[in-house]
């Protein structure tokens, strides 16, 4: 395909009509399903092509279809911009900056780089009011009310003219670096080329190991020192292995099932390579587990690292992405250190010309080389400034002065000092530097607590005074005058080239798989190694910018392709594969996969039905999850054991709300369970985390608002989370509750059938694990559901809710309430709950 402009993405989405948007068929002859094997590298590329465009479109039609609650802004004017002020821009230079109205409206939309917004006479209430259709690509934002776009057509022309209206319809960031990446002639090809086809060379013996001394001094006493388990540190040494193979490039599969530690497997390995001054690009599917996964290489970082050197070497590791997406929105967040856009604000301030570190240590040194003479010009001054104004002055005390500028002059020298160590790559501090400024940074506390306890006496001639003198002549100027005042880095002048300097000299370098798009070699120089963590959730097309990483031969995937997958708008998409991760793929070419095979969530009365369903009985529960007094805890005054069905009969299973169905009597029966916890944790004291998670949407919407905040203030022990099993992976609570929804004669379960939906959901607990649903239902539904009966059954955790008061009649009270139900006005009894209902 040609690379030009004319392929950008959102020029081929300025094509489309409204009606080419909502044409369910406008790419189905070009959409095939994803093979297994590629012939090329061309092959490979194009085939992701048509259903990338069709996902584009399927995602704008449901924003085009719910235009009326869209987010919007108000104009206020739209003017050409100038082609020489437009470097890369389109050649159809349909460039324009668009001034937004500061009104209440447009505060709540801020539009953001790489946004598709419509823009419009009026705020639209219809899809025809789109017509004629006028769409803008949002390149650079200048502030909170300039936006500069690319247009689909000219503006001045349009019949539309003037517009007073600009309405979100969708992000196209992540879709744009996956077209480009798709496209990209210039791209090295040297890793992609051995994804193509199975891995022929996985069985060839390397010999590169064993002429590794830096690997075996370095690599196998982080891993023995790690406290891993046999699967996890066999995981990491695999992997340090695979980086000193030069004769073949090479993909590593870690197959983390949930709870085996992945994330700490993961966070280790980095901690390895960081030690080994390994390049390295790690990249997840999603700003939050990318933000988990670096949070936890930083815990081991500290955990290494005495009080004193906390944050030396953190210059070694880059975090790159949107700050408000990721939650790194507090000064004292975790992650700041490392925050790529923090670093570049701290470097520049400190190494500003005329104000930064050199600049406060001379000032600071000159200041005590003669705090007399300062003294006496402050005097001057002073006098000089009551005498022309005519007004008393309280002049301060020697005393007074040295310490009111000692003080601020030490303080922003002393956070300079923690921010050298900080932000500055280990090559351009070193250890004997920081080891100067520790040194400095007591002597200046030592001199601070001297004024703050003597600076009333510090009169010419007094002891004090002298004591003064002595410290700092013979402790504080001989420790500063040992500070380096200049670093050998280059000249940092341009905010870009800050960036460079951060990003080449950096080993770590976290971001998500579509922000390696924009890891240049002028960027960031070569890549060694990449890691993809949650693996399996990501889109094959979009590992793709992350397998042309500059340099890169070799690559490490962590996942399961037993839990949920990325997420396909477009049903046909989805059946063509497009979904299907490069994990899974590899594997089923017959790449092997390194098995962590200790679980560390689940009690074994949890872990038991997923590990024997989806793991072949191949996990181990670790000694800390098998029975204890903890366990004890959560079962005593609690109506079912640590794994349980709990039938609630047919229920009344509604479509009401839409396509995604609610049935009210389980949320009753939910509810009703959750306050029976709630008084539990209460009147023990007990901290109790509840986790109730439901396939469907419109469960998690009902459940919600039977709950609202109910809990949310009245205990500090008790905390309730109720999201979707989608929104739940990757997450854990104490107790899980999980609402099957579905209740029907015919054992219809819709997608509540996917394996992949029901091993996320099933295994989210730590204690307690209850499955609330139909019996009928799932029993007759053929799928996974019904084999999870059978094993409630055998076990003796089968439950009927109506043998349980208290759930009984909140059942009753719920059809009570549903009204709309035919069977409002029944209620349940003992009797009934063989014969259901």
């Amino acid at each position: 395909m040609e690379n030009n402009e004319k392929t950008t993405l959102f020029n081929k989405v300025f094509s489309w009509s409204v009606q080419d948007i909502l044409n369910k068929d406008l790419y189905k002859r070009q959409r095939k399903t994803i093979p297994d094997r590629f012939v090329s590298t061309d092959q490979y590329f194009n085939c992701f092509v048509p259903h990338l465009l069709e996902e584009t479109r399927t995602e704008l039609s449901s924003s085009v279809k719910s235009i009326s609650r869209s987010p919007f802004f108000q104009i206020r004017s739209i003017v050409t911009r100038s082609v020489k002020e437009s470097s890369g821009s389109s050649s159809n230079n349909l460039l324009y900056d668009i001034t937004l109205m500061a009104t209440e409206y447009s505060s709540k939309y801020q539009p953001k780089c790489g946004d598709l917004i419509a823009l419009t006479k009026e705020r639209p209430r219809r899809i025809d009011d789109l017509k004629p259709l006028l769409l803008a690509y949002v390149f650079k934002v200048d502030g909170d009310l300039i936006i500069s776009v690319h247009s689909s057509r000219s503006i001045q022309n349009h019949a539309g003219y003037p517009f007073g209206c600009g309405v979100l319809l969708m992000g196209l960031t992540t879709n744009t670096r996956i077209w480009n990446a798709l496209h990209n002639e210039a791209a090295d090809m040297t890793l992609i080329q051995s994804v193509l086809q199975a891995n022929t060379l996985a069985a060839e013996q390397c010999f590169c190991y064993g002429n590794s001394v830096e690997f075996s001094d370095h690599g196998l006493d982080i891993v023995r020192s790690a406290k891993l388990n046999c699967s996890q540190a066999d995981a990491i040494l695999r992997c340090l292995q695979t980086r000193t193979c030069n004769h073949k490039n090479s993909v590593k599969l870690i197959w983390g099932p949930p709870g085996t530690g992945k994330t700490k497997t993961v966070a280790t390995l980095l901690f390895a390579l960081l030690k080994l001054n390994c390049k390295t690009v790690v990249c997840a599917p999603t700003n939050t587990a990318i933000v988990q996964v670096a949070s936890r290489l930083l815990s081991l970082f500290k955990e290494s690292s005495s009080s004193e050197h906390a944050t030396y070497r953190l210059g070694n590791i880059v975090l790159s992405g949107n700050r408000e997406r990721m939650g790194i929105t507090k000064n004292d967040h975790v992650l700041l250190d490392v925050f790529l856009d923090h670093r570049i604000g701290k470097l520049e301030n400190l190494f500003s010309p005329f104000s930064g570190w050199t600049a406060r240590l001379e000032s600071l040194i000159n200041f005590l080389e003669d705090t007399e003479a300062k003294y006496n010009d402050y005097v001057q001054f002073e006098d000089e400034d009551q005498f022309e104004e005519e007004e008393v002055v309280n002049v301060l005390t020697y005393g007074e002065f040295v310490r009111k500028y000692f003080n601020g002059l030490s303080e922003e020298l002393e956070i300079d000092m923690v921010d050298l160590q900080t932000h500055l790559p280990k090559s351009f501090v070193l250890s004997q530097d920081v080891e100067k400024m520790i040194a400095a940074r007591e002597a200046l506390q030592r001199v601070r607590y001297f004024l703050q306890e003597k600076s009333y006496d510090l009169m010419k001639g007094t002891f004090q005074f002298d004591c003064f003198n002595r410290l700092i002549n013979f402790d504080c100027l001989k420790a500063l005058r040992l500070l380096p005042k200049r670093f050998e880095i280059p000249d940092l002048l341009e905010n870009e080239d800050v960036r460079k300097f951060c990003l080449q000299n950096a080993h770590i370098i976290f971001c998500t798989a579509s922000g390696a798009a924009e890891m240049s070699a002028a960027r960031t120089g070569i890549i060694e190694l990449l890691v993809i963590d949650e693996a399996a959730q990501l889109k094959e097309c979009e590992s793709v910018a992350a397998l042309q990483l500059p340099g890169l031969r070799h690559a490490v995937l962590i996942g399961d392709e037993y839990q949920l997958p990325a997420m396909v708008h477009n049903d046909e998409c989805e059946k063509a594969k497009f979904g299907r991760s490069l994990f899974e793929r590899l594997v089923l070419l017959g790449h092997q996969k390194h098995l962590l095979n200790v679980q560390y969530r689940m009690h074994p009365s949890i872990s038991r039905f997923p590990n024997k369903e989806f793991y072949g009985g191949r996990i181990t529960d670790a000694e800390i999850v098998k029975e204890s007094i903890y366990q004890k805890r959560y079962l005593q005054g609690n109506m079912f054991g640590s794994f349980s069905f709990i039938n609630v009969g047919r229920g009344n299973e509604d479509f009401s709300d839409g396509h995604s169905p609610k049935n009210l009597v389980e949320v009753a029966v939910i509810s009703e369970i959750i306050s029976n916890l709630f008084k539990v944790s209460r009147e023990r004291r007990m901290t109790m985390s509840v986790g109730v998670v439901s396939p469907y949407k419109g469960q998690v919407k009902a459940i919600q608002e039977k709950i609202r905040d109910k809990y949310s203030s009245l205990s500090s022990l008790f905390t309730l989370n109720v999201r979707s099993v989608d929104g739940f992976q990757g997450g854990e609570e104490d107790i899980i509750i999980i609402s099957t929804v579905r209740s029907n004669g015919n054992g219809n379960v819709g997608f509540l059938s996917n394996r992949q939906r029901a091993n996320v959901a099933l295994t989210r607990a730590r204690h307690c694990l209850w499955v609330v649903g139909n019996e009928t239902t799932l029993a007759l539904s053929g799928s996974i559901w019904a084999n999870l009966i059978s094993e409630a059954r055998t076990r003796g955790c089968f439950f009927d809710a109506v043998d349980e008061r208290s759930l009984r009649d909140a059942m009753n009270g719920a059809l009570i309430e549903d009204v709309s139900s035919s069977f409002g006005s029944l209620s349940i009894g003992r009797s009934a709950r063989r014969n259901v209902w």
